[in-house]
């Protein structure tokens, strides 16, 4: 039956319209969005609460595929685990999971590739192949909490994988729907960050949607000449940091600049010293970022006194700072190394 629809893309108020239209009443809604989401049934016999017409009916139109792991490699330093899931189409995509004080961070990918091209990113070396879908999204997640994440464990959802995940709002901004849902994963603002190159309008659709996420925006230099080069495709740092700041006050919460630190290019005292005026006073936190080195790239990291330098100088007037010491580094999972080389994985 390959015109059935792929029910994990619907978001739950598509997924009532296809119900009602099927006769049934509303609180199935409920229940199949909690077998899918919460139980994470593979096929819909597995749906008990149902009747056994309707659980026919379902299988005659809808579909409940899954990504599968093709395959996943482990740090031998901090533990992090890299994982190479594959679409149905072929399609590969990078997923990272990580655990620091008993609270686990998986950082998902929105797209396969990216087409941003950033200069520090190994992601954007290939371009971008596709968009994920909703349900390819939403599978990253669903596949963690089902077999690596123990049960009633805190966990956190980073947009920080393959591709820019405002540049796919069509499929992102579903998932986000199902991710807040309470009968889907339940998560909330302080759980899930969205991070993107900075896309005014596309932060304003974030900001107006009423989804619950955090924000956080890569700034990575002080001033424009130097951003464009890093990132071609990033609009002035003016108007990013106006898009991030309308964001932060309307959500009431701080949203994070993150800022790559790469030697020779941005990590002078003089670039310290601006950041900390752009930012004193504005609901921001500033995430220090380390250049994560890859094969091919020219890039170099800062050494560790320049590092410390340039946060000293940071710290008595910028928004709150931290340090991000990127795990998963030996096995190329670390901030900007994400590539979903199948080499990687012996395959």
């Amino acid at each position: 039956m390959p015109d059935r629809l792929n029910i994990k893309n619907l978001s739950p108020s598509q997924i009532a319209t296809e119900i009602a239209e099927m006769g049934e009443q509303r609180h199935r809604t409920r229940q199949i969005m909690q077998w899918i989401w919460q139980k994470g049934v593979a096929s819909f016999d597995e749906m008990t609460s149902l009747s056994l017409g309707l659980r026919s009916r379902l299988n005659e139109r809808f579909r409940i595929p899954a990504m599968r792991v093709a395959g996943s490699v482990s740090s031998g330093s901090d533990g992090s685990q890299k994982f190479l899931l594959e679409c149905e189409d072929g399609a590969v995509v990078e997923v990272v999971l990580m655990e620091a004080r008993g609270i686990f961070t998986l950082c998902v990918s929105s797209q396969v590739g990216c087409p941003l091209a950033c200069s520090f990113c190994r992601t954007g070396v290939g371009g971008l192949e596709r968009d994920l879908s909703t349900g390819e999204i939403l599978d990253q997640i669903l596949y963690f909490r089902l077999y690596h994440i123990p049960p009633r464990r805190r966990f956190n959802i980073v947009f920080m994988g393959m591709g820019e995940p405002l540049l796919n709002t069509a499929n992102v901004f579903p998932a986000l729907e199902i991710l807040n849902h309470e009968d889907g994963f339940a998560l909330r603002e302080k759980r899930i960050t969205i991070s993107t190159i900075g896309l005014p309008a596309r932060i304003k659709e974030l900001e107006i949607s009423g989804l619950k996420a955090g924000l956080a925006v890569s700034l990575n230099a002080v001033d424009d000449n130097t951003r464009k080069k890093l990132m071609p495709a990033a609009v002035s740092i003016k108007k990013t940091l106006s898009a991030a700041e309308e964001y932060a006050v309307s959500r009431k919460m701080r949203a994070t600049l993150e800022y790559v630190l790469i030697a020779g290019v941005n990590d002078s005292p003089e670039d310290a010293g601006v950041l900390a005026s752009l930012t004193a006073g504005r609901p921001f936190k500033i995430n220090i970022i380390p250049f994560n080195e890859w094969e091919g790239c020219s890039l170099k990291r800062p050494d560790e006194k320049t590092i410390d330098t340039f946060i000293e100088i940071l710290l008595p007037t910028a928004p709150a700072v931290t340090v991000r010491r990127s795990q998963g580094g030996d096995i190329g999972a670390a901030c900007g190394q994400l590539r979903a080389d199948r080499n990687e994985y012996g395959l």
